[in-house]
């Protein structure tokens, strides 16, 4: 996986989470950093690779899954940083997310995986 221009990652790209195991594929939750006029903003994205050779890349999904959107996140020692720290699937089919804020606090939510993993399939973007 590569940055892409004109994406929310064009910049770069980072690890998050360790990947989680679905039916459909790994799931990945990374960073992109994205420039602008006043700065970067770090968000976060979802990738699907294959199970049996995650180096083959299912779908990246073509929209962020979480942004800088409150205080927290926007002000701090690093503005405009979302930050994946990990990601712990459940019984019930969701993820919790946990996430640093402008390098200044930690953040959870959750998700349902099969929403994640359906982003990268269905609203996706080149890999490279």
């Amino acid at each position: 996986m590569k940055p892409l221009a004109y994406h929310s990652d064009e910049m770069k790209i980072g690890p998050g989470a360790p990947p989680i195991k679905t039916e459909k594929g790994w799931l990945n939750i990374y960073h992109g950093v994205f420039k602008t006029m006043s700065g970067t903003v770090y968000r976060l994205g979802a990738a699907l690779h294959k199970l049996d050779d995650p180096a083959i890349l299912i779908g990246v999904c073509d929209e962020w899954i979480l942004q800088p959107e409150d205080p927290w996140e926007r002000v701090g020692y690093v503005p405009n940083v979302v930050f994946t720290c990990g990601a712990v699937p459940e019984e019930d089919g969701t993820v919790k997310i946990y996430w640093g804020g402008a390098d200044t606090v930690m953040c959870a939510g959750t998700a349902k995986i099969d929403d994640l993993v359906s982003l990268c399939i269905s609203s996706f973007r080149p890999a490279m």
